[in-house]
C-alpha cells in the first residue's frame, strides 16, 4: 500500500460485522454498522492513530482501491480496548 492522506484525512479498511453459527454459517449484523481501522492519517490528524478501531460515516467515505478515505470529522468515535 502505497496511499498517504494529506491534510485532515484518514486512510482506513472496513472490517464487515460478520458472525459464524456452530454449523459455519456466516451471519452479517445488519444491526451493528461496519467498523474500520486506522491504516495511516494526515499531518493534521491528532485525533486517532494507526491501528484505532472506529466508527466512520460510510456515506462520507471515498473508495481508493479497495480502502476507503475520510475526514477525521466524519469519523463518529473510536471504539475502546
Amino acid at each position: 500500500m502505497n496511499i498517504k492522506p494529506l491534510h485532515d484525512k484518514v486512510l482506513i479498511e472496513r472490517l464487515e460485522n460478520v458472525k459464524e453459527t456452530t454449523s459455519g454459517i456466516i451471519l452479517k449484523h445488519s444491526e451493528e454498522p461496519d467498523r474500520a481501522r486506522v491504516l495511516a492519517v494526515g499531518p493534521d490528524v491528532t485525533e486517532v492513530q494507526v491501528g484505532d478501531v472506529v466508527q466512520p460515516d460510510w456515506g462520507k467515505a471515498a473508495a481508493v482501491q479497495e480502502y476507503f478515505v475520510v475526514k477525521i470529522q466524519d469519523i463518529a468515535y473510536i471504539y475502546g480496548e
